[in-house]
């Protein structure tokens, strides 16, 4: 079983904890305590993901994380946003994930946004959620059905049913 092997490999390096899995057939996961995930699009971003928790599920190549918080920057342009939230699910194979819970963030041109849960996916450089946002800038307070923040582009765009509250 040479993916047992590594998973207890990595379990004794990142000082994590073995968990049998349990019912037959399944991976055993591994169940770290302050982790931290690296990813990397070329020389184009970098994802830095932090977890008080995380459960690595071998047989689907995700982990479960609890009390997260991300970033992701790019070498020419410093970070492009970063992130926090009570949990999120992270994809290790394609650097992509789904915070939920309390989600925050700060995209690089300073705009604020919370919202219940957020999609990240690495290789379109894109952030979203259909769910009912509030964005904060420099203009305002702004609610919408959700969003889409292209990362690439650095441009925010808010989706349906947008109300917007000036600052005085």
């Amino acid at each position: 079983m040479p993916q047992f092997n590594f998973i207890r490999t990595l379990a004794i390096a990142a000082g994590g904890i073995l968990v049998a899995s349990s019912s037959a057939g399944e991976s055993p996961g591994l169940r770290v305590s302050g982790m931290t995930f690296v990813g990397s699009r070329g020389e184009q971003s970098e994802l830095v993901v932090r977890s008080d928790t995380a459960f690595f599920r071998p047989d689907s190549g995700v982990a479960d994380l609890e009390v997260v918080r991300a970033r992701v920057s790019d070498a020419k342009r410093g970070e492009s946003f970063q992130m926090q939230c009570d949990r999120a699910e992270l994809d290790v194979e394609t650097n992509d994930f789904t915070a939920t819970g309390n989600v925050k963030g700060l995209t690089g041109d300073g705009q604020r946004y919370s919202a219940p849960w957020v999609r990240y996916e690495h290789a379109s450089s894109t952030l979203s959620t259909d769910a009912p946002v509030t964005m904060v800038d420099s203009g305002g307070t702004f609610r919408g059905d959700g969003f889409r923040y292209h990362i690439d582009e650095r441009r925010f765009e808010l989706l349906g049913n947008v109300v917007m509250e000036q600052t005085p």
